[in-house]
This record gives C-alpha cells, sequence and structure tokens, in this order.
C-alpha cells in the first residue's frame, strides 16, 4: 500500500512539475538600457568616482563599459584613471588604454583619447601600453 501510494505522489510531482516548468513564463532580461550620451557618462563617471570601490569593482565597471559598441568618453576614463590610482591597481590603468585602443575604430580615435587623457596620465604618473612595449 505503502509503495503504491509513494508512486502515485511521484507519478503526480512528475507531471505537476513538468506542466508548471513548460507554463512559466521564459525569463526576459533587459541588458541595454535607454540613456542618452550625457545620462551615460554621468552614470559611468559617478560609478567610478565611488570611494567604495575595489580593484574587482573597478574591473567590473570596465568590463561592463568596454561591452557597450563605443569608444568610451575622455572624462570617464579618467574618472576610472583615478579609481585604479585609488586602489594602486597599475596594471588596470594600463588595460584601459588597451581597451580603447580594441574599441577605437583607427588610429587617431586613439591618439585623440590618448591626447586628452595626457594631464591625467603624467599626473598620476600613468604609462601607456606603448611605452611598456606592450603594443
Amino acid at each position: 500500500m505503502l509503495r503504491i501510494a509513494s508512486a502515485c505522489r511521484a507519478a503526480t510531482r512528475a507531471s505537476t512539475s513538468r506542466a508548471a516548468i513548460l507554463a512559466r513564463p521564459a525569463a526576459v532580461r533587459n541588458y541595454s538600457e535607454e540613456l542618452s550620451a550625457a545620462d551615460f557618462d554621468a552614470k559611468w563617471k559617478s560609478y567610478f568616482e565611488d570611494q567604495s570601490l575595489d580593484s574587482h569593482a573597478i574591473r567590473r565597471g570596465l568590463n561592463d563599459l568596454f561591452a557597450h559598441d563605443l569608444v568610451p568618453e575622455p572624462v570617464i576614463l579618467e574618472q576610472a584613471l583615478r579609481a585604479c590610482r585609488r586602489v594602486n591597481d597599475f596594471s588596470t590603468s594600463v588595460r584601459i588604454f588597451e581597451g580603447v585602443k580594441d574599441k577605437s575604430p583607427d588610429a587617431e580615435t586613439y591618439n585623440y583619447v590618448v591626447a586628452q587623457l595626457k594631464p591625467v596620465t603624467e599626473e598620476l604618473e600613468v604609462s601607456l601600453p606603448e611605452e611598456l612595449g606592450l603594443q
């Protein structure tokens, strides 16, 4: 008697769980926010200005930032470089320039960003990948 009841419960659970799985709506995730250029810049600038960021959070933010199909504005990159300096993460500061070079459609764009960030790189004593022989 116990085996039959147990078998009936198992069969009911199997059919119920399968039906429940099929009836559940698929999860929909929206990974892209519709932000204006100014809002996008303000969002990332304020992210990197956060004093509580550690190296991991900075790298994650940079990964998310570079996942977009654009070259980040120098004001965003300046705050990212300052965040790297705040936590003494030299390697990530160099990786920022590598990411910009990868995202830049041409050398002119990369050179523009580097020129805009030159005062910051001198102030923070950050080296470019080219100066280190990396590219």
